[in-house]
Order: structure tokens, then sequence, then C-alpha cells
């Protein structure tokens, strides 16, 4: 298939690294995408991709680079990376088909429908030799920073407790198709529905923070709001670590507005946050901070934390330093994910497996 080209594919002396957009489908994270990279300075989008003409014709309105309407012209571009965010369904194949061009792959998240495609995806990316990163951005906002440093420290002892509600609205199928009837809601093209959604967020977050694994989870998922879909709009999941801590991880698609709760309980003290009205952070049992409860009011940007995700994406694929947010990272949320499934369908606490990754 032939490209579409707006200017921006070869730029004679831009030593930025050239980055490249596959697929529209995630379409809240590659709308973001393109606007947080619009003026950045150490990457340019060079080249997207999508087979479908008018959501290509949005990559390019977007970013003015290249459009390839064919996955093959799109990997033999002169992006030097890609940020994979077509439907989760088709992201082995074309994160695959990215690595054997030579191309380094950041994944959205859930960067496969199980296991099994996120082994592929990363075997295909070690054999390729070339960096693969997962999509998990809370990494990069400000606040969960800030909360494993104070964790880190240590002085509010052993972890006992995660609790998290992340809850939003169901999301159209795409800027114009204002229809909840969409991949978001297609079983064959999402492993999970409104839980899912943003319970990965919150299940990658546990894993980071306290450098644990899940072991048995409970689950509960539920279509409240909107039972004309195969997938649920509401779940929670009960879930024990192997450090000995539990967690629970609720989220939903039928909020009225977004939120984020999350609460972390430990020995000698314990963290709490809250998106709305206003994102505050307050720690307690933490005396090196200076008073008995501290107070901290933080501004936090999802879309610039996406372009601070990217620079961290691109300095691995520069440096050849291990990407903060690895392939191994994504296969362990998917295989909680997974067990959280089968346990809600099977009313029975679940174990969660995990599969060997080859180094």
């Amino acid at each position: 298939m032939g490209a579409t080209s707006a200017g921006a594919g070869d730029r004679a002396g831009d030593a930025r690294f050239r980055v490249g957009i596959a697929g529209y489908d995630l379409w809240p994270h590659a709308v973001a995408f393109c606007r947080s990279l619009r003026d950045a300075d150490f990457c340019r989008i060079s080249d997207v991709w999508d087979d479908d003409p008018r959501k290509l014709a949005r990559l390019v309105e977007l970013t003015g680079a290249t459009g390839h309407a064919g996955l093959d012209a799109f990997c033999a571009s002169g992006a030097q990376g890609a940020i994979v965010t077509v439907r989760t369904d088709r992201r082995p194949a074309v994160a695959t088909a990215l690595a054997a061009a030579g191309k380094h792959v950041l994944s959205d998240k859930p960067m496969a429908m199980d296991a099994a495609g996120c082994l592929a995806i990363i075997d295909a990316c070690r054999t390729a030799g070339v960096v693969l990163m997962g999509g998990y951005n809370f990494r990069f906002w400000k606040v969960w920073p800030l909360m494993k440093r104070i964790f880190d420290a240590g002085e509010l002892g052993a972890p006992v407790h995660f609790y998290c509600a992340y809850n939003t609205g169901m999301v159209p199928r795409s800027e114009w198709e204002p229809t909840y009837d969409s991949y978001w809601t297609d079983p064959q093209a999402t492993p999970g529905g409104g839980w899912l959604t943003h319970g990965d967020h919150a299940v990658d977050l546990v894993r980071w923070l306290f450098g644990c694994e899940f072991t048995e989870v409970l689950a509960d998922m539920r279509s409240l709001r909107y039972p004309q879909y195969a997938v649920e709009d509401y779940g929670v999941v009960h879930a024990l670590l192997d450090n000995g801590a539990t967690a629970l991880i609720h989220s939903d698609a039928i909020a009225p507005a977004a939120r984020i709760d999350v609460e972390v309980i430990c020995e000698h003290g314990g963290m709490s946050y809250k998106l709305v009205p206003e994102p505050r952070l307050k720690v307690w049992g933490a005396p090196s901070l200076g008073a008995g409860v501290v107070d901290f009011a933080l501004r936090d940007d999802w879309v610039d934390a996406l372009g601070e995700m990217t620079r961290a994406f691109v300095h691995a694929c520069r440096t050849g330093d291990p990407p903060p947010v690895t392939g191994e990272d994504n296969l362990r949320v998917m295989e909680v994910a997974t067990a959280a499934y089968r346990s809600a369908r099977e009313s029975r606490r679940v174990a969660v497996a995990r599969a060997p990754v080859e180094r």
C-alpha cells in the first residue's frame, strides 16, 4: 500500500528519535500521544499507520507525519521505534512485525489478549534484539513515584493492604462515533471490560510499589448498566500478595465522573490519594517528612505522563539501558487479569499462574 505524506517523514538534520504511531483504535491514548509528542525535544512522530482510511487520516492530521495504509510499509519506514495503540487483539501481530523489522516497541496496555500473546511479543523482541517497553503510564505521574520513594524509605514499615478505586464512564468507539458498541466492549478485541480498562493500572502499581507478585485472587465481575455487552462494566478483585499483604482493586465504567482513590496501609503508617475534588496525597507515620501527617497537592496530567513514558522509552532505545516498564511487567499484569476473570466465571478463589520468561 502507498504512503500519504504530510512532510514530516524525513527531515534533514533532525537528530531526534523517529517514532511511529501504530493504530488509532486505543484512541484516547493514540490522540494523547500525538499531542504530547508534538513539540518534544527528544523525539518526533515521523510515521503513522492504520488500515482504516479515516483513522489514518486522523493520525496524519494530528501529527503531520507520513501515513501508511499498509503495515509492511509502516514497518519498512524510517521510524526507529513505534508506539502500538491498535486494538488489543491485533497487538501481538503488529508488535512482532515491528520487531522483525528491527523497530523498538512501546506497547500500550494490556499488551495482548492473554499471557501467550504477551510471551509472543517478548520472544519476538528478544530474538530481534530490540527494546520492548510496556505502557503503564502511572509510573510517570508525579504522585505514584513520590509514594514509592516514601514507601521505599522504610519508615512506614511492611505493607499490610492496598486499596484502589478507579472509576470512569464508558469509552466511545472513536472521536466521531459516540456508540459504545466498539472494540472496548467486543470480547474478540479486548480481554476485559470496565474492570480491566483501569484495574490493570492498579495491578501494575501494586507490583511496582511493593516489589511483589500476586498469588491468588477472588473476583466479582458484573454488567450493571450495559447488560447488552458481553464484557463487564463493573468489577472488584480481592488479592493475596507474596509479601503477606492484601489488595482490593475496584474499577468500573459506569461512574458519572472519573475518580481515583488509593490507600496504602503499612505497619507504622500509610498513604492515601484522592483525585477529586482536587488531587491530594496524605502521608502519616513518616516523621522524616517533618510532621505526623503531611499533605501534598500534586497536579498530574496523564497526557504529560505519556510524554515522559515515551522519553524513557527513547532513552532505553538509545542507550541500551533496560526500560523502566518491561514486557514481563505487562505479562504479570495479564496473568493477574486472566486469573481474576476466571475467578469471576467460576465463583471461587484462583491462584495466579506465572509463566517463565527467557532472559
